[in-house]
């Protein structure tokens, strides 16, 4: 006997663009969406499944500084505004980088991966000229001539 979950509709909530303050976005002013949505509807699963775009496959685009800007002035947001949303955002930037100088090479991995969850593979491979084993008693020791 299996058992099965169907369902037969699909809500869709599209949430308005706001302006974010997460400081990875490399340049320009973040781009975030809101808490409350700004339309809700409901849709047939086969139809929505029929119609949708087929967007698991793809990594989300990356938005141009331009393009985020042209977003945030269409949804009322003044020039001041996004501004001094992008001097935020750097100087949130500078002061990381800042922690990350005054921290060892060990307590930046471990910050990385308390942060992020991963550490990323460029640092592991730039580490593996540093890491140097020291030999033991049980180490045999190779010399040619």
């Amino acid at each position: 006997m299996s058992k099965q979950v169907v369902f037969s509709s699909v809500e869709i909530r599209e949430y308005p663009y706001v302006l974010g303050d997460n400081p990875a976005c490399s340049s320009g002013a973040p781009l975030s969406i809101d808490w409350k949505p700004q339309d809700m509807y409901t849709r047939d699963i086969e139809m929505f499944e029929y119609t949708r775009k087929d967007s698991r496959k793809r990594k989300a685009p990356k938005v141009s500084v331009q393009k985020r800007a042209h977003i945030l002035l269409s949804s009322g947001y003044s020039i001041d505004q996004i501004g001094a949303a992008v001097l935020k955002v750097d100087e949130i930037k500078k002061m990381r980088a800042d922690s990350l100088k005054s921290t060892g090479l060990g307590d930046r991995t471990k910050m990385l991966l308390e942060t992020t969850g991963r550490i990323p593979k460029d640092i592991l491979t730039g580490m593996a000229g540093l890491l140097v084993v020291k030999p033991t008693k049980s180490t045999i020791t190779a010399r040619s001539a």
